[in-house]
């Protein structure tokens, strides 16, 4: 088996293993230090996608015979899955684009990494996604995104999903496309989109328009910090992310003058309502907020009324929103 991801259409990042008849829809795979969580996202024409199952346990994922029995409790085998990467197990690079034949690309984008990367190329799994070029100016320097993480990292994901549980692996993701996904439905015709969520591993900056991922960057405070009841430090920690927020945006800006932003939608957490009323007095851009609610349809899963758990769900949902055929 040959280990590579593949950018498959407008909302693929994958590594496809096999194909074989599955439950309609996605369960988006995400493990942490405390267990993990899945959530299973079905598309209904005409409607907002459907939230059929939420699941998180607290587990040992060192423990093999605990993943396998939760495996098999929840039907694994019988899913279409798409496992996450934590942010540690990669990284996501802007790299100038390659002008060489399409099968040549990967290889081409790995070796122009070596001094990038903290590891032998050679041992790096690498995808390329794409960054629209201006279409109106097309001698305008393009950029591309290298995905890469170690090759033992994608190999844990086989060996555990597949191997050791039998489980649907068809797709590894990484948390920037999972948010790309939710932004495509909040985006307005033409226009860009800033997003910024925010969960216990970090913040996430996500700039899109017509379904594409432009640029992306992560920012070193969690959603645990952002609830701290120490007022002083919680006021020090929104004016450290307004101004990265602030640089970000200001060098999107120089480097995508083609695409207007015109507005930063801020994803569900605890206390996010002290946050917005920062943002919206130190940003010159629109600000505003939304639900899960306003993406999909939530009937299932009342939990979801809890912002806690929208922040913790937020990027496995997104995940899920792949729309391939069966």
């Amino acid at each position: 088996m040959v280990l590579a991801f593949s950018a498959i259409n407008r909302i693929k990042f994958r590594m496809q293993f096999f194909k074989k008849r599955k439950r309609a829809g996605w369960t988006a795979i995400k493990s942490g230090a405390d267990g993990i969580c899945f959530a299973h996202v079905v598309h209904q024409s005409g409607s907002k996608p459907v939230v059929e199952d939420w699941v998180c346990q607290t587990l040992d994922l060192k423990n093999e015979d605990d993943f396998s029995d939760f495996a098999g409790t929840h039907a694994l085998n019988a899913r279409r899955c798409v496992a996450l990467l934590d942010r540690a197990e990669y990284q996501m690079l802007q790299v100038d684009a390659v002008n060489v034949p399409a099968a040549e690309v990967r290889q081409a984008v790995r070796w122009s990494l070596k001094d990038m990367l903290d590891y032998p190329a050679a041992n790096a799994t690498v995808d390329v996604l794409r960054i629209p070029a201006d279409k109106a100016n097309p001698a305008r320097k393009q950029f591309m995104y290298a995905i890469a993480a170690r090759n033992e990292v994608i190999r844990g994901r086989i060996v555990r999903y597949i191997e050791r549980t039998s489980a649907g692996l068809e797709a590894i993701d990484v948390p920037e496309l999972g948010q790309r996904n939710i932004a495509t439905f909040l985006e307005q015709p033409g226009r860009g989109l800033a997003m910024l969520s925010f969960n216990s591993e970090g913040g996430l900056l996500t700039f899109t328009s017509d379904g594409e991922l432009y640029h992306a960057r992560q920012i070193d405070v969690t959603v645990e910090q952002l609830q701290t009841p120490d007022e002083e430090r919680r006021t020090h920690l929104y004016e450290r992310v307004a101004l990265d927020l602030q640089r970000s945006l200001d060098n999107f800006e120089r480097q995508f003058p083609y695409v207007g932003v015109n507005r930063l939608l801020l994803a569900p957490f605890p206390m996010r309502a002290g946050f917005y009323d920062y943002l919206k007095s130190y940003l010159y851009l629109q600000v505003e907020t939304f639900e899960l609610s306003d993406v999909f349809d939530l009937t299932a899963v009342p939990e979801f009324s809890d912002a806690a758990v929208q922040a913790r769900a937020f990027i496995a949902l997104g995940a899920a929103l792949r729309e391939e055929a069966a």
